[in-house]
């Protein structure tokens, strides 16, 4: 029953950051469905992504309840049934509006009866201009998944299929549809295109731990000739553990995990810093007395952070150079995958996000890194994605930048 709620709780929750993540800076795509004839397509679907696994709702039109077993095994047992997250549709002439966030330079239209489709990936600079998508026949692919070696059937698995990464574009989702399923099978139907598949599981229910997936991940190429693939069975073999994972679950078995907002009010726990830039290495929230502080806690893999938050503070630092006597702002990453022991390993990492994320631009305020999640167990918090405010008496208060910018403003 705990990997059950856990899935529940998984699925919810990604297509609830999908969302979110669409929401924090969105532009407008705007264009016209038509067939292979050029004549206008109307009550066609376009999305960044869609579910392979159907509506999420009874036969009546009422939400399916994720967190009953039944149910959940009833969606998760919907395959092949193409539904997008939200996304728009054509009107009468063809023509749509898609509100699509930052990340997000591709769309995949569909018709109604999810017969024909198209993918659509948008050049730099082009995001302005409107887009004729021309459908074609869909294509179905397939498989199933089975324990390298064991042959068994894994209690669970998920499949996304997903388009070639753009190294220009490091913050993108390349996410186009997903497929899960307690049945070790997963169907979709794509548009002509070249795709990735990136599938993974669990072994069984009791671990309630993703702890087996496809490696390498497959590489197929839709053409529009083809109407079926079959991918066959694909074996799935142990991956690495998630060191973040195991540091959560070690803070929690210890006691030290928590709502970190307990600290509001009274000065914030100390800090472990690794290295740091700006400042000295042996920094300490006291050390900051006088100002108030804004702390961005974020790591490698936050592309919220990265593609909103960092901008976000970046510009507010330097609109307000006037006033550095009387607050900082520190960039902490906290990233917890072992491999960044220096601010030189982080350069290395950021160096595609500086040169097309950030248009050159370097963080110019004082920067923190913590690997070993010492900080954030401290402070009984996720991993990255927080901001906290300290008072210029070094107390941890209510607020984020909103709230620095009315200080300021005083």
């Amino acid at each position: 029953m705990a990997a059950m709620m856990r899935l529940a709780l998984w699925l919810s929750t990604s297509l609830c950051c999908i969302a979110t993540a669409a929401n924090a800076e969105d532009w407008l795509l705007r264009g016209r469905v038509v067939d292979e004839s050029g004549q206008p397509v109307s009550g066609a679907a376009v999305d960044h992504y869609w579910r392979s696994n159907g509506k999420q709702v009874r036969a009546d039109g009422t939400p399916l309840d994720l967190n009953n077993e039944e149910e959940q095994k009833l969606f998760h047992g919907n395959l092949g049934q193409l539904e997008p997250l939200k996304g728009a549709t054509s009107a009468a002439d063809g023509s749509f509006t898609l509100p699509v966030s930052i990340r997000r330079h591709k769309v995949v239209a569909m018709d109604a009866g999810r017969k024909r489709g198209a993918l659509v990936i948008i050049p730099e600079g082009d995001e302005s201009k409107p887009v004729e998508i021309t459908l074609q026949p869909l294509t179905k692919v397939h498989g199933s998944l089975r324990i390298h070696d064991s042959g068994k059937k894994p209690h669970w698995t998920n499949v996304y299929v997903e388009i070639p990464e753009d190294p220009t574009r490091p913050l993108d989702d390349f996410r186009v549809t997903q497929c899960s399923s307690f049945e070790a099978r997963f169907e979709t139907w794509l548009p002509p295109g070249k795709y990735i598949l990136d599938a993974y599981g669990e072994t069984v229910a009791e671990r309630d731990e993703i702890d087996i997936a496809v490696q390498p991940k497959p590489q197929i190429e839709v053409t529009r000739n083809s109407r079926e693939i079959d991918l066959g069975i694909l074996e799935l073999t142990p991956r690495a553990k998630d060191p973040r994972r195991q540091m959560i679950e070690k803070a929690k078995a210890h006691g030290s995990w928590g709502d970190y907002t307990k600290h509001v009010g009274r000065e914030p726990p100390p800090w472990h810093v690794v290295d740091a830039r700006g400042v000295k290495k042996d920094v300490q929230p006291a050390d900051f007395r006088g100002k108030w502080v804004l702390v961005e806690f974020w790591g490698l893999d936050c592309a919220v952070c990265l593609g909103r938050d960092l901008p976000n503070l970046m510009k507010i630092y330097r609109e307000h150079a006037d006033q550095h006597d009387k607050f900082e702002i520190v960039a902490f990453c906290i990233d917890a995958d072992h491999d960044l022991q220096s601010l030189a390993d982080l350069d290395r990492r950021l160096e595609p996000i500086v040169k097309h994320a950030w248009k050159g631009q370097q963080l110019p305020f004082p920067v923190l890194l913590d690997p070993t999640f010492t900080t954030s167990r401290r402070y009984g918090m996720g991993l990255y994605g927080y901001k906290l405010l300290i008072d210029p008496s070094g107390n941890l208060v209510e607020g984020d930048e909103k709230t620095l910018l009315e200080k300021l403003a005083q």
